[in-house]
Parts: C-alpha cells; sequence; structure tokens
C-alpha cells in the first residue's frame, strides 16, 4: 500500500509513520516535494534465517580455491548477498 505525503507533513508524522511499520509492514511511504516524488520510506526486507550463511557457502564454492581467486571474498560480499533485493 502506497502512501503519497508531503515533505512537510512527512516532517510532522514521521514517528507515526514509523510506528506504522509494526502493524503493515509492506505500507511504502512516498514523499513528495512540489508535488514529485523524491524519496520512498519503507521497511527493509527480510532476509530468511540462515540465507546470508547459504549464499555464502555458494560464493565460497564457485570461487574455487584461493590461488584462482583475482579478488578477495569481501570486496563484492555486497552484490552477492543482496543482488536479489534490487529487483
Amino acid at each position: 500500500m502506497k502512501n503519497v505525503i508531503s515533505i512537510t507533513e512527512a516532517r510532522k508524522r514521521l514517528p507515526g509513520i514509523i510506528k506504522s511499520f509494526k502493524t503493515s509492514p509492506d505500507a511504502v511511504y512516498q514523499i513528495t516535494v512540489h508535488d514529485e516524488v523524491v524519496a520512498e520510506i519503507r521497511t527493509p526486507p527480510k532476509i530468511k534465517p540462515g540465507e546470508a550463511a547459504a549464499r555464502l557457502l555458494e560464493l565460497r564454492k564457485r570461487l574455487g580455491s584461493k590461488k584462482y581467486r583475482t579478488k578477495p571474498v569481501s570486496e563484492n560480499i555486497k552484490e552477492y548477498l543482496y543482488a536479489a533485493e534490487d529487483n
């Protein structure tokens, strides 16, 4: 459910908006300035328990042994862990 509110209203209602995510975590608030959407407030995506560890293990298997790696895993970890969230 998307709610469109002005920046002024968002400033006034911010504590209430944050509390409303407890009852409706799928809500999205679009913040407008001069009738143009400039930001969204939403809850962070939920990652299932163990999903991050499973992705790390999969990544480790794909990279193979250390001598064949060109970059450390830590340099690309966010790309591998959060790629599905960008969609």
